[in-house]
């Protein structure tokens, strides 16, 4: 019997004095990270936990690496509804490194406990691979000691699994987002564990050993490296045999030169072909002959695996990053199907050969089938890092790529974080932020109102204020219309986001930001033209009695309350 574990995260590591209490937000206590009244506590079995009253009806919430906003997780919100006044427990993993929000984090309350979720669960009365269904593979954890277990018997046969939190995707507990392979004998029960302390999922089976996965082997850009995985600890002297494998497909005859048992895990054989693959073209490895430690050969039904072998290009347009930051020293590509995983520095490394500033790599991806079949095709999302730290955007920013089994190769070009030439503003654009149709309770001589956004000079702390003054920007004074004139450089990003807030309280808090493209042709500001002009109204979410007048000069119609209000009037 072996068990096969995947463990995805090293031990979680005690929270240094220094940091900040990790804590639970929510709509039940107004979205406060710094609210020492939800602060998580950790426990001896290496999970932080906090246990709430809370009122019957839905609720949302995140959790939150520290007491700031820009380390809460997962991306989502998550919800959950009561039926009654009732104790919510949550259970949370901070990742690897605590107090840095690296997208390996995890939280779940008990009323959504952890879920064995894959394709053997219509075996057990449920719906394959539905996250929502707790019908048939809901864990448990009755001695409280953060390692949940399910354990069922399974028909015969070898099926794919993930653990889910919260009875949704949002949250990836595998490696690279890959599924767990087991194999069932129908017979003895599979048993699934999951410890939330270390992220790490197990299984367990009496079955006898089976060909679980064959794909490229490495960072995937050498076609004469493969792997052959099984569901159980093998043999060394059998599992490096090569005359035990044969690899059958191509355009030719595939000898394996070497096989070589993985020194940490020894379910995977490493085998070296000659010649290397050609993408393009299915092929077949099959394994005979192989038995595991304890003498059982590998099942004779389930002892070969299939995959289509796809090539894809990968170029990365850094002009913008280097003009900026420099030339980075490395470059590597992450993402979520193999040979691509999240971990920094573990992917393939891109080059840039002929110096104009875009890296490339060539990547082979093993589209896997089950022989007899077809390969389908497959989304895959990736980023990049740079030196090994500086990621695109946050940790939930992707590019998206989807493999073409009826092609043998595909280029793709991406610029960083999406950001190309023609997306940055060629001069310097004055954008004229006014407000109008201020609250009722708005003191003109003490009350202050400000501009905020996502694209330098505006940002999310500092106050850049409207004046109804006649200064600053401002057209007339005391007219009611407050104003400022903002100038973004040449070479901003042109889409920016917005708000407004009095005293430092955001208007429509918990609504999207506001949005503005940069017109680098009619609000040039070397140009006639002028800046651009917008007339907003305070609180779009909010219900209104009236509307402003349109600006004198104009004949722009002002839209009704309960919408974003962005409009861009040229002044010509």
């Amino acid at each position: 019997m072996r068990t096969f574990a995947v463990a995805i995260l090293v031990v979680l590591l005690a929270a240094p004095v220094a940091l900040a209490a990790p804590s639970i937000v929510g709509d039940f206590q107004a979205w406060d990270p710094a609210d020492p009244a939800y602060e998580l506590t950790l426990q001896p079995n290496g999970v932080y936990t906090l246990t709430v009253s809370l009122l019957a009806g839905t609720h949302l919430y995140k959790a939150v690496d520290g007491d700031a906003w820009g380390l809460d997780f997962p991306s989502n919100d998550q919800t959950f509804t009561l039926a009654s006044d009732a104790d919510v427990t949550w259970h949370v993993n901070l990742g690897a490194t605590v107090g840095t929000k690296e997208g390996d984090e995890y939280v779940f309350h008990h009323m959504n406990p952890p879920i064995v979720c894959g394709d053997m669960m219509s075996e057990l009365g449920g719906v394959d691979w539905d996250a929502a269904d707790t019908s048939t593979t809901v864990m448990a954890d009755p001695d409280d000691d953060g390692v949940w277990f399910f354990q069922s018997i399974i028909t015969a046969g070898s099926y794919a699994f993930k653990i889910v939190l919260n009875n949704n995707w949002d949250q990836n507990t595998p490696p690279g987002g890959n599924n767990i392979v087991f194999v069932s004998d129908g017979v003895t029960p599979v048993t699934f564990t999951y410890d939330m302390a270390t992220n790490t999922t197990e299984v367990v089976s009496s079955a006898p050993p089976a060909v679980i996965d064959a794909r490229i082997d490495g960072d995937g850009t050498d076609a004469s490296l493969c792997i052959i995985q099984f569901s159980d600890d093998m043999d060394q002297t059998t599992a490096e045999t090569e005359a035990n494998y044969s690899v059958t497909g191509g355009p030719g005859a595939i000898t394996v030169a070497d096989a070589t048992l993985d020194g940490a895990d020894a379910g995977i054989v490493h085998l070296t072909l000659s010649p290397a693959l050609t993408e393009g073209y299915d092929y077949q490895f099959t394994a005979t002959g192989v038995t595991d430690e304890g003498g059982t050969p590998v099942d004779p039904n389930n002892n070969d695996d299939c995959f289509y072998l796809h090539m894809v290009t990968l170029e990365l347009n850094m002009h913008l990053y280097v003009d900026i930051n420099g030339v980075p020293t490395s470059v590597h590509v992450q993402g979520d199907t193999h040979p691509l995983t999240w971990d920094q520095c573990d992917g393939a490394e891109l080059s840039d050969g002929d110096a104009d500033t875009t890296y490339v790599v060539a990547e082979y991806f093993s589209m896997g089938y089950i022989c007899g079949a077809a390969a389908e095709s497959t989304l895959v999302k990736y980023k990049y890092v740079v030196d090994c730290a500086t990621w695109e955007g946050d940790y939930d920013f992707g590019h998206y790529v989807t493999l073409d089994p009826n092609a043998a190769s595909q280029t793709v070009n991406v610029w960083w974080e999406d950001i190309a030439p023609s997306d940055n503003i060629t001069c310097d654009v004055g954008v004229r932020f006014q407000v109008s149709v201020l609250p009722d309770t708005f003191d003109i001589v003490t009350d202050v109102i400000a501009v905020h956004g996502t694209l330098a000079p505006l940002d999310w702390v500092v106050d850049t204020v409207l004046l109804d003054d006649g200064t600053n920007g401002d057209l007339t004074a005391d007219d009611g219309i407050y104003s400022a004139l903002v100038t973004f450089p040449t070479g901003t990003y042109r889409y920016l986001e917005y708000k407004y807030a009095i005293n430092d309280a955001f208007e429509c808090d918990a609504y999207p930001n506001r949005t503005l493209t940069l017109d680098d042709i009619d609000g040039c500001m070397a140009m006639r033209e002028g800046p651009m002009e917008v007339l907003d109204i305070w609180n779009w979410c909010d219900t209104v009695t009236s509307v402003p007048e349109d600006p004198p000069g104009t004949t722009t119609v002002i839209e009704s309350w309960g919408m974003i209000k962005a409009r861009y009037l040229p002044n010509r």
